[in-house]
């Protein structure tokens, strides 16, 4: 099977300027999503969908490739996924290329447990899903939310009062941004990347997203003191 990771890399971040490329621990933070990809058994090719020239000469010389530059419309902080993974899909067609499986890989999230890339693809393959998505059960609950309107705060649930009590609310997951695995059909028949069965990979608290100069830094914290630092 043909199996594509896409690393998609934007110039653009409010929150980290260049954050892609900013030094985590001494490397720059997309080589640690570059290097989890050649470490995979079964990926087959990976790109990096960029519309920076410095992310794109990084992301080549630590072994991605870099077959087009991404159009500045679908390089804002609105663009979508799914923008993204048809752009880089149908570019790689005009090649004559069009994978079974991709594997997004957002340079945000760098330490990644060993082996979830290909743990991801296989079960895709083996169930009947039409995607795989790492995700983390949440901290914050929304059933412990508040909306402000009017200046004053109303419950996100009307029951609040019995959602008080952490070990009474169901446990909800949120993606972790680790992988998002799917069949690259989902793209034509879905017009998305989940499709409409969806496979969890439970992921722990190791794994950290980066939004912000806080996140970089208890990042950085953690490739350095953490009791997994030697891994990365």
């Amino acid at each position: 099977m043909k199996v594509l990771a896409i690393i998609p890399a934007r110039g653009g971040s409010k929150g980290v300027p260049l954050k892609n490329i900013k030094k985590l621990n001494g490397k720059p933070l997309i080589k640690y999503t570059i290097d989890a990809a050649k470490k995979s058994k079964l990926l087959n090719r990976i790109i990096v969908s960029t519309d920076n020239e410095k992310i794109a000469s990084l992301a080549k010389k630590y072994g991605a490739e870099v077959p087009f530059t991404r159009p500045k419309k679908i390089s804002g902080s609105q663009s979508t996924q799914f923008q993204v993974v048809k752009h880089a899909l149908d570019f790689l067609k005009t090649q004559k290329y069009f994978p079974d499986i991709v594997v997004l890989l957002q340079p945000t999230s760098p330490f990644r447990r060993k082996k979830i890339i290909d743990d991801s693809i296989t079960k895709l393959i083996k169930s009947k899903a039409t995607c795989v998505v790492s995700v983390m059960p949440m901290k914050q609950h929304p059933y412990a939310s508040f909306w402000i309107k009017n200046g004053m705060l109303k419950p996100f649930k009307k029951d609040f009062d019995s959602h008080g009590i952490r070990q009474k609310r169901p446990i909800l997951y949120y993606p972790t941004g680790s992988v998002y695995t799917f069949f690259a059909k989902n793209i034509l028949q879905y017009k998305s990347i989940y499709g409409p069965k969806m496979k969890p990979i439970v992921e722990d608290e190791s794994s950290l997203d980066i939004d912000t100069p806080l996140d970089f830094f208890i990042c950085e914290m953690v490739s350095k003191h953490g009791k997994n630092k030697n891994k990365f």
